[in-house]
C-alpha cells in the first residue's frame, strides 16, 4: 500500500511538475482532463497517449534505469498513465525488463522510439495487449 502510494505521489509531482513548464495542470493522469493557466491557445487537454509521451521524455534517462532494474519508481508511474492495475504491476515490470534491449536497441533511442517498441511488445503480448501508450 505505501508503495502504491508513493507511486501516485511521484507521478503526481511528475505530472504537476510538467503542468507548470507547460502552463497546464493535470487533475488525473488517466481522466485526460486539464485546466490550463496562462494564455496558450494550444489545447487544454492531454489525452493518455500525450501525457505517457510527455512523460517519457521528462523522465527518460531515470525511465530506462528503471526498466534495466525491473523496478522503481519511475516504472511504476508508466504503469500508472498505462492505467495497469497495481495488481498487474510487477509482471508489467518484470515484461519490460526481459524486453529491455528491444525497447533500448542502441544509445540513441529515443523516448518516442522506446515507447513505439513498447507498444509493438505489447500488443504481442495477450497479458498487456489492451494498455497501450500509443493508439
Amino acid at each position: 500500500m505505501k508503495s502504491l502510494l508513493n507511486s501516485a505521489l511521484i507521478t503526481l509531482s511528475i505530472l504537476l511538475g510538467l503542468g507548470i513548464s507547460a502552463c497546464t495542470v493535470l487533475v488525473d493522469p488517466s481522466s485526460g482532463s486539464s485546466a490550463t493557466t496562462g494564455g496558450s491557445n494550444s489545447s487544454a487537454f492531454m489525452n493518455r497517449q500525450q501525457q505517457t509521451a510527455e512523460f517519457a521524455k521528462v523522465n527518460f534517462q531515470r525511465l530506462k534505469q528503471d526498466i534495466a532494474i525491473g523496478q522503481g519508481e519511475y516504472l511504476s508511474s508508466l504503469a500508472t498513465l498505462l492505467s495497469i492495475e497495481p495488481s498487474r504491476q510487477s509482471e508489467f515490470f518484470l515484461f519490460t525488463q526481459r524486453k529491455f534491449t528491444v525497447l533500448f536497441p542502441s544509445d540513441q533511442t529515443t523516448a518516442d522510439e522506446m515507447l513505439m517498441a513498447l507498444n509493438q511488445e505489447m500488443r504481442a503480448d495477450p497479458r498487456f495487449g489492451t494498455y497501450l501508450a500509443l493508439n
